[in-house]
């Protein structure tokens, strides 16, 4: 990756392909390096939205960003990747400090029977699932995977990196958007979908000790309706500590 004062640059290579466009981790990581690169590394990310406006094909790809406001603790930068002179994919992170508080609230984590040693990995299976799959392991402790023809699209994923540990900011973004839509597990034929918009609250970055091993997607499929699907995700470390929350909107052709 190159960087300079307020961009970053990468090679899409097809490994990382999501159907036509770049996987939508990758867009955001390489968003959040371009947002680094302006900001550098004064206050942890809290909080990441972003659009899918247009596919990203594969190729050199460039994020630039902008600082839109700055305060005592917190930033809020915008960052971009435009194709063609377009803007394919918007991006607005928050990054604050850390300060003292009287509220103090540790949530449980999800109960699960099963540890991902004892499940299997979901195969990967060309023309079926996107070719970005291929970088992740993905096990499934509760509910089914895509096209299961299930009556809920609830799921416990175990999830990491096939390669890398979760060793930075950047690497969580794009671990965080690994699982595939939970509403694909209510249908039995492969269909089209695409991401509208994705965003990824970050309450603690994994400790080292986490950083190799599994994470567990706890999702929910909260609306499905008009050709859309609206999804929750709680991202836990194997130790119980809350890392993230997802949401997301897609579309669905199917």
């Amino acid at each position: 990756m190159i960087t300079d004062g307020a961009s970053a640059t990468l090679e899409l290579t097809p490994d990382w392909l999501q159907g036509r466009s770049g996987y939508g981790g990758w867009q955001a990581a390489l968003a959040l390096a371009a947002m680094r690169a302006v900001l550098g590394n004064a206050a942890p990310l809290r909080s990441l939205q972003t659009n899918f406006i247009a596919p990203v094909p594969p190729g050199r790809v460039t994020a630039t960003a902008e600082l839109l406001r700055r305060g005592r603790s917190v930033a809020q930068l915008e960052a971009r990747i435009s194709v063609d002179g377009r803007t394919a994919f918007i991006a607005l992170g928050i990054f604050g400090a850390e300060r003292e508080t009287a509220i103090q609230l540790r949530p449980t984590p999800p109960a699960i029977s099963t540890a991902p040693e004892n499940l299997m990995d979901w195969p990967c299976v060309e023309g079926v699932m996107p070719v970005f799959m291929r970088n992740f392991h993905l096990r499934w402790a509760t509910g089914t995977p895509p096209y299961s023809g299930d009556t809920s699209a609830d799921a416990q994923i175990y999830v990491r990196f096939r390669q890398d540990p979760v060793a930075t900011e950047t690497h969580l973004v794009c671990l965080a958007d690994a699982i595939p839509p939970s509403a694909l597990s209510v249908l039995r034929t492969p269909a089209m979908l695409s991401t509208i918009n994705w965003s990824l609250e970050v309450l603690s970055l994994p400790t080292a000790e986490d950083a190799a091993d599994w994470f567990c997607f706890d999702t929910s499929l909260t609306a499905a309706h008009s050709g859309y699907a609206w999804e929750n995700t709680a991202i836990w470390s194997r130790r119980g500590e809350l890392i993230a929350l997802s949401r997301q909107c897609v579309a669905v052709f199917g």
